[in-house]
């Protein structure tokens, strides 16, 4: 394992980044706390690869709205031509707001930067936003990674069972979302 980080370490997360973002940058803070990666080029790579997934979820956003089957099916449903059209304003009346809140929505984030492409925003203000906003998620993940690596040294040693906290947790979150989630559905429908 030693040799194939040290000879493929910056290639992998690259592509771990590309698909895995904010799992990989912590991962990679662990192995920069740990001495198996440098800060800097660790850092150059997460951002490139979060630009390079940017972009392309902005050229599917493009080809896309080329499409005629896709334009006909906008054109005939009014939930997506509504959305659409307010994600146009989004896009060109609040770009680095959209970008940044867009990018941290995480279960929505790929579609939002979809619709930059699909509102045909132009692709150099389209990087001149992806750029800046690409940096605000690694810098605090490196914060929690870095530091994490200290506790991840003293409590590892007393959680033996990882999968029962985490499943303790999915329990809870089930739980949660079975009790409040149909309040909060009432009151989006409202």
């Amino acid at each position: 394992m030693q040799t194939l980080l040290s000879q493929y370490g910056y290639l992998m997360l690259f592509f771990a980044s590309f698909f895995e973002w904010q799992v990989s940058t912590l991962v990679a803070w662990f192995l920069i706390r740990s001495g198996h990666f440098n800060l800097w080029i660790a850092f150059t790579v997460i951002i490139f690869a979060d630009i390079t997934n940017d972009t392309l979820y902005y050229l599917i956003g493009r080809g896309i709205i080329k499409s005629k089957r896709f334009s006909s099916f906008v054109d005939r449903s009014n939930f997506l031509s509504y959305n659409m059209s307010a994600m146009k304003k989004l896009w060109h009346n609040h770009p680095l707001k959209t970008m940044i809140f867009g990018k941290n929505a995480y279960i929505i984030s790929v579609a939002i930067i979809i619709s930059a492409g699909a509102t045909k925003m132009s692709y150099p203000a389209f990087l001149s936003y992806s750029i800046p906003s690409s940096f605000i998620q690694p810098v605090i993940l490196l914060f929690i990674g870095y530091y994490l690596w200290n506790w991840y040294n003293i409590v590892g040693q007393y959680i033996k069972y990882p999968g029962i906290i985490i499943a303790i947790i999915l329990i809870i979150i089930m739980y949660l979302y079975h009790k409040f989630g149909k309040n909060i559905a009432k009151r989006f429908d409202k």
